[in-house]
């Protein structure tokens, strides 16, 4: 799991997430219990191989070995039942403080299907429609422009967009926007900008409307800032900040007690060391100073809907079995568990040259609320 898509790096050095959690989850049938564990149960009893799953842990044992990983852990439910939860490796290297089942992970663009879950709460209560422009709730998008390429001075050539970018579009990649890691000018433009080191998503707003889109809307899929706009929709159309809405919409009713975006004074010592590893192999834990993590004592300026949550590997399990089969619980309505399961969009046209799709991420492919692809 490489950093980038955190937005909090940009260097040549390949930097990647030692620490993270793994966690599996297929068909679960039975709702967990608010704040209790899902029960065990054994493999077979739900349709896995004792056999394979060793085969699994070697797997997973391996990477730790081989020094890919600091540490990992791994929860594998069916049925509503965990089947297996394991730990690997460490959690910190200089302490030698083993894995735990509670550790607090970054879990960076796993955030993203939280704030999908977020803005599906406001569509069902009708504050928002798919084919809204996405400037009726932000305004200040009204005139955004479309680069088009660069003249002979290497200045920006603009046009008009085709038409506004749209709701759906925005919860989709497929609005214009990037995301500042790419070597477009339009990226370089966003890193110049310091989009995501804004001080609040308001500044971030402030940003993005001065600089263009990098396609026409509608026309490729890139992996972007959208999800960032969604965070800021959340406050907006909800009157309340992103932390305090997820908190109290989502991690209470489905018991994520670890969950959020800082981590407590009293929970420090299970947060999972990151490290930066430069290409020689070297690992430097990551700090603020180094630009590769955020101060996560306290609450961020700027919360980002697009990677900025920290979770146990339990938590997100609870959030998964509920939220990706979209049944209509205690926390979401019918309505927009019935349209987030289906592709209610035409794909855009891929050119040859278009790289924006990949194996990972086609067309048609329920990007937009099973948030695959995050």
């Amino acid at each position: 799991m490489r950093t980038q898509g955190s937005g909090r790096v940009s260097r040549r050095t390949v930097i990647w997430l030692r620490n993270f959690a793994v966690v599996l989850s297929m068909a679960s049938l039975t709702k967990p219990v608010r704040g209790q564990a899902l029960p065990n149960a054994k493999p077979e009893q739900v349709g896995f191989s004792s056999e394979r799953l060793q085969r699994l842990d070697a797997a997973m044992q391996q990477k730790v070995d081989e020094k890919q990983f600091a540490g990992m852990v791994t929860i594998l439910a069916r049925h509503g039942k965990v089947v297996e939860f394991k730990t690997y490796g460490k959690k910190d290297l200089s302490t030698g403080a083993a894995m735990d089942k509670d550790t607090i992970f970054r879990i960076y663009s796993m955030t993203k299907p939280v704030t999908g879950a977020a803005m599906m709460m406001l569509y069902e209560e009708g504050k928002w429609q798919p084919d809204d422009p996405i400037s009726k709730y932000i305004p200040e998008f009204a005139n955004l422009k479309v680069f088009k390429g660069v003249d002979n001075s290497g200045e920006p050539i603009l046009e008009d967009p085709i038409h506004p970018p749209t709701m759906l579009q925005l919860m989709t990649h497929t609005a214009g926007f990037t995301y500042g890691f790419g070597s477009s000018v339009v990226d370089k433009m966003y890193h110049d900008q310091q989009v995501l080191h804004s001080a609040n998503l308001q500044e971030m707003i402030g940003k993005l409307a001065k600089l263009p889109l990098l396609y026409q809307p509608g026309t490729r899929w890139v992996y972007s800032i959208s999800v960032d706009i969604q965070g800021y929709l959340v406050e907006k159309l909800s009157g309340k900040s992103l932390p305090d809405f997820m908190r109290e919409r989502i991690f209470e009713p489905l018991g994520m007690k670890d969950t959020g975006f800082y981590v407590p004074k009293e929970k420090m010592d299970r947060l999972a060391t990151l490290y930066r590893v430069s290409d020689n192999n070297e690992w430097t834990p990551a700090s603020p100073e180094n630009d590769l993590a955020p101060d996560l004592t306290k609450p961020p300026t700027m919360p980002s809907g697009g990677g900025g949550l920290l979770a146990t590997a339990q938590d997100y399990l609870r959030f998964d079995t509920d939220a990706f089969e979209w049944r209509p619980t205690r926390w979401r309505a019918p309505a927009g568990a019935a349209y987030g399961e289906t592709d209610d969009f035409e794909p855009p046209a891929r050119r040859a040259d278009d790289r924006s799709w990949t194996p990972a991420h086609p067309p048609r492919h329920g990007f937009w609320l099973r948030c695959r692809g995050v």
